[in-house]
């Protein structure tokens, strides 16, 4: 394994930016049907995973940033 600066985030750091992406990439509501998807697979407790991912944002920055993600779809 190769290693460079991106190894040395902590697992929340890695957490955080991969949900960023996928968020990034897929939208908010498919990002959570990625998660629904592969908490079959997982361990993890989604609800947990959710309430870390979500802890900063205000209600209203999630609106926006969903707002933002479809208008730039079109």
């Amino acid at each position: 394994m190769l290693l460079n600066e991106k190894s040395k985030y902590t697992d929340k750091e890695i957490i955080e930016k991969g949900s960023r992406a996928l968020i990034k990439e897929l939208g908010y509501s498919g990002f959570i049907r990625y998660i629904r998807h592969s908490e079959g697979n997982s361990k993890e407790d989604y609800l947990k995973i959710e309430d870390e991912i979500f802890d900063d944002l205000s209600l209203d920055k999630i609106y926006d940033n969903a707002k933002e993600h479809w208008q730039n779809r079109e």
